[in-house]
């Protein structure tokens, strides 16, 4: 089954008009004489009824109806639609943990969290970059595994505390050995406390943090 993106703000929102401008939908409107728009007139062939889908007017003043085509119609997109898109599963570009040297997860070797379940320290020698981040590997078989499919084993939230993103903040783990790797996913806590509330009703607590990093990570 393919992955599922989902969109917001102006870029559903463009898909959404898009797909009726490439259809060109017919709409069709009940319109009294007097809620005309200013300076069009019944069956004017300019505004929004254009030659050659002229609609004759019955008489006197009763409603009458107009059909509108999609391609005919200006469309204003709010401001606040184009605030905050994301592509679901591209979270961590927007915000990362990396210290001075742009070094994600104080340097210990994301794969070993996977394949060993433990937080191991990486060496400056075996490193890779991914997302403008760089990621420093225990073993030569661990950096070319997160090569292949970096996107795999990126942690979630950038690295940031997962309890944290939950309650709304960015906290920084001094040392990843607060982890989990769920549904494929890799956590990381500040400490064996917050791993814990994390842990106690975590696909609660992960829609929480999803929806706080929209947020968080763009600030």
């Amino acid at each position: 089954m393919p992955s599922m993106i989902r969109l917001s703000g102006c870029v559903a929102a463009t898909v959404f008009y898009s797909t009726l401008f490439a259809a060109n939908t017919a709409f069709s409107f009940d319109i009294k004489p007097q809620h005309l728009p200013v300076g069009m007139s019944s069956c004017s062939s300019e505004g929004l009824v254009r030659s050659g889908r002229e609609n004759s007017r019955p008489a006197g003043d009763r409603p009458y109806r107009m059909q509108v085509l999609a391609s005919d119609l200006t469309v204003p997109f709010p401001k606040m639609l184009c605030q905050n898109v994301f592509l679901e599963g591209e979270q961590g570009t927007a915000k990362q943990n990396v210290d001075s040297q742009g070094v994600i997860l104080k340097g210990y070797d994301v794969v070993a969290f996977f394949k060993e379940r433990k937080a191991a320290k990486g060496s400056s020698e075996l490193s890779a970059t991914y997302q403008n981040a760089t990621y420093l590997f225990t073993s030569a078989a661990n950096k070319a595994e997160f090569e292949k499919d970096p996107a795999k084993y990126v942690p979630q939230y950038g690295a940031f505390c997962a309890y944290g993103v939950t309650l709304g903040v960015l906290a920084d783990p001094e040392v990843p050995d607060a982890f989990l790797v769920y549904k494929g996913k890799l956590y990381v806590c500040g400490n064996q406390g917050a791993l814990k509330d994390f842990k106690k009703d975590i696909d609660s607590n992960i829609d929480k943090a999803n929806v706080n990093w929209l947020q968080l990570a763009s600030q």
